[in-house]
């Protein structure tokens, strides 16, 4: 999966990162109730003023997503006759596209729109979105229950905070209980416990942890990780203002890390070559102990041979550095609130904000599509998702941070595939202190 074909999946998806088929049915077979306009869920100001809203998502068709969200919408009419909301949502990204930049032409944007934040969304936080942060601090409630997202649409110099999740993404360990056990290994807790696995696992015909680097996206998201694991995200505001580089030796230091479990073995052999589903292949026919993916796979893991032999940890943390094991690789993808919406539109924006990305909407968006990993914390009746979907929300309980690809901040749009082709061009051959000069060339090349 590419970063693009990720991108699309994140659009198209929208509340869920997934959809799954549950391994069986709740024990509870009442009807989930709609979220309840608790007082964090009242409206900020008078509701007697009749009140239009538009709102405007990718959710859109036919799927039990769609069908969900257009129930929440309904419901939240029928508690809140006053207000009528104008869905507008496109499945299609280019009429997605199309039409948001001709309503930001003409000041026309939706109430609340969808959008994923990061560093391409700046300039609307600084011109069109509403700062939402008010509305957060006001209600602990409602801003409590998101897992630590927020830093999606939060800005060093721009104050505030400009939307708030409805879906997310993450990548995890899924593993093998029962190869683990038959090659006498433990589950690694340290990247430092990683390579002493190649010669366990050799022993009964398996690597630690296939990996697929033809779609070479994988390169960038294990850098980022191992990044994030042992320097934090200051290494990434470092890299992206110049005071790092990509040749220092903290970043050979990572590089030649995953040069090493190439050599060992680690990942198996002629990575290079091979795709993602060679190595979920290896994976599933217990030819490989780990695999290293995102939440996207859940479905393929719950439907798999195997599915009662997998297990989920997050990807593990450095020895030195237990204070950083917490750090997700992830990000998020939801609504942020025109700056143009005033008076009692903006009141009415704001409480269907809060009863759309509400834990109470997350349970019904569970209940009625039988599946899915949100962007709250929220109790889950094991009973209601598959067993791994159960273990991957258990894992996501200890995350501190969710941040995304380090050239994801980047205002240089080409060095996402510049740093990945460099380090597939390492695993073909190149050693890591050429590979992070060549980045650090294209970087000092393309900035002013």
């Amino acid at each position: 999966m590419t970063k693009k074909t990720l991108s699309l999946i994140l659009i198209s998806i929208v509340v869920m990162a997934t959809v799954l088929a549950a391994c069986g049915n709740s024990k509870d077979n009442s009807t989930t109730p709609a979220p309840s306009q608790s007082e964090g869920n009242q409206s900020t100001g008078s509701t007697d003023e009749k009140v239009t809203l538009r709102i405007m998502t990718r959710t859109a068709g036919t799927s039990p997503t769609v069908t969900a969200y257009q129930g929440l919408l309904k419901k939240f009419m029928e508690e809140n006759p006053n207000i009528t909301v104008v869905d507008e949502s496109l499945n299609d990204e280019a009429a997605f596209n199309n039409k948001f930049k001709t309503g930001l032409a003409t000041g026309n944007l939706p109430e609340i729109w969808m959008n994923y934040g990061g560093e391409s969304f700046k300039e609307y936080a600084k011109n069109v979105a509403l700062d939402l942060q008010p509305f957060l601090d006001a209600d602990k409630k409602w801003s409590g229950d998101f897992l630590p997202l927020l830093g999606t649409w939060q800005y060093k110099d721009v104050p505030g905070t400009f939307g708030v999740p409805t879906e997310f993404y993450s990548v995890a360990v899924y593993y093998n209980k029962e190869l683990f056990e038959k090659a006498g290994a433990e589950v690694p807790k340290t990247v430092e416990e990683i390579p002493a696995l190649v010669e366990k696992f050799k022993a009964v015909g398996a690597v630690p942890m296939a990996m697929g680097e033809k779609e070479n996206f994988r390169g960038g998201h294990l850098i980022s990780n191992l990044a994030l694991k042992k320097y934090g995200f200051q290494k990434t505001q470092d890299l992206i203002s110049g005071t790092a580089k990509w040749n220092d030796a903290d970043m050979v230091s990572l590089l030649t890390t995953m040069k090493e479990w190439q050599d060992a073995g680690v990942f198996g052999k002629n990575i290079v070559t091979m795709d993602g589903n060679s190595a979920s292949t290896m994976f599933f026919e217990g030819k490989s102990a780990m695999y290293f993916e995102g939440v996207w796979a859940l479905s393929q893991m719950a439907a798999s041979p195997i599915a009662d032999k997998i297990g989920v940890i997050t990807f593990p943390g450095y020895k030195d550095k237990p204070d950083l094991k917490d750090n997700w690789f992830g990000g998020a993808g939801g609504y942020s609130v025109s700056k143009a919406a005033t008076g009692a539109k903006q009141d009415a924006a704001i409480k269907l904000l809060k009863y759309m990305t509400s834990a109470e909407a997350f349970q019904y968006y569970l209940k009625e599509t039988k599946g899915g990993v949100y962007p709250v914390k929220m109790e889950v009746d094991p009973a209601t998702v598959d067993p791994i979907t159960a273990q991957y929300m258990a894992a996501l309980k200890t995350a501190s941070d969710f941040k995304g690809e380090i050239t994801e901040y980047s205002p240089i749009t080409q060095l996402l595939d510049k740093t990945r082709n460099e380090i597939q061009g390492m695993f073909a051959g190149n050693s890591p202190q050429t590979t992070g000069d060549a980045i650090q060339k294209f970087v000092d090349s393309n900035t002013k």
